[in-house]
C-alpha cells in the first residue's frame, strides 16, 4: 500500500489510536456509555476513511488541487484575519471586565488576569505591527 498524502495518513492513524486508547480507558474504568461508544465508533470510521483516502491517487490529487487553488488560499486568509481580528477585540473587552471586576469586588486576582491579557494583547499588536512592516518593506 502506498501512502499519497502522509499528512492525511497520520491524522487517521491519530484517530484510529485515539479511538483505541477511548476505549480501553472506558473499559479499563468500567465506564461504558452511549455516548462514549459513539466517540469511539466516530474516530475509528473517520480514521480509516483517512487512512484509505490517504493512500487513493485520485484523492491526494484532488485534495492537492484544492490546497493550491487561489479561492480556498483567499477564503483561509480571510477567516484566520478576521478571527485573529475577533481575538483582539474579545481580548480587549475581558480586560476591562475584569478590571472593573477587580474594582467592584476587590479582588486582587482579577488584576492578575487582566494583566495577563494585557500581555497576550499588547503581543498580538505588536505581532502584527511587525508583520505589517514586513510585508510593506518586502512588496
Amino acid at each position: 500500500m502506498k501512502i499519497y498524502n502522509k499528512k492525511s495518513f497520520f491524522m487517521g492513524i491519530f484517530m484510529v489510536g485515539l479511538g483505541a486508547l477511548d476505549l480501553t480507558t472506558d473499559i479499563t474504568n468500567k465506564n461504558v456509555n452511549l455516548s462514549g461508544m459513539i466517540l469511539v465508533a466516530a474516530l475509528f470510521v473517520l480514521g480509516i476513511g483517512a487512512i484509505i483516502q490517504s493512500s487513493s491517487k485520485k484523492f491526494a490529487k484532488q485534495e492537492r488541487l484544492e490546497v493550491l487553488d487561489e479561492r480556498n488560499q483567499l477564503i483561509a486568509l480571510k477567516s484566520k484575519s478576521k478571527a485573529f481580528r475577533v481575538t483582539q477585540i474579545l481580548s480587549f473587552l475581558l480586560m476591562i471586565m475584569f478590571l472593573v471586576m477587580a474594582k467592584v469586588y476587590d479582588y486582587e486576582g482579577f488584576v492578575g488576569i487582566s494583566v495577563g491579557l494585557v500581555f497576550a494583547l499588547s503581543i498580538s499588536v505588536l505581532t502584527e505591527l511587525f508583520t505589517d512592516l514586513y510585508y510593506e518593506v518586502k512588496n
